[in-house]
């Protein structure tokens, strides 16, 4: 899905800022529903970045403050679903995804991670 699309659907507003403005790549503010992209990333680079802030929705800042890498966790988790599906509608027989290319096309290097993109591609097709 494109930018204007997941913010449509997801009643979000998006904004850039300039590299210069601060060195992150993204964040969601809560209480205004925006997220904020680095505007120096990439087309690929800024969609995951969205989808990320995107699992970033339900958290609510007094969640985040306790349990911050649960926070993480859950909106790499919601990232990684999407990316897996939109992968998986390039392929003709789903067999042929191979996470670890997929790991690495995204750069996702934590075990979790790893465990996440083999966890949400089952969900996606089933027990091949």
């Amino acid at each position: 899905m494109i930018e204007k699309e997941l913010s449509s659907q997801y009643q979000i507003t998006l904004r850039f800022f300039e590299p210069e403005q601060w060195g992150g790549l993204g964040f969601y503010d809560s209480r205004t529903r925006t997220i904020y992209l680095n505007n120096a990333l990439s087309m690929e680079r800024r969609h995951q970045i969205l989808l990320h802030e995107l699992g970033h929705l339900e958290h609510i800042e007094a969640i985040y403050n306790y349990a911050a890498v649960r926070c993480e966790n859950e909106a790499n988790r919601f990232m990684i679903h999407h990316l897996v599906q939109e992968e998986l509608a390039n392929y003709d027989n789903p067999e042929d995804f191979n996470w670890a290319n997929f790991a690495q096309k995204y750069n996702l290097k934590t075990i979790t991670d790893e465990l996440m993109i083999q966890d949400e591609f089952y969900k996606l097709v089933g027990n091949l």
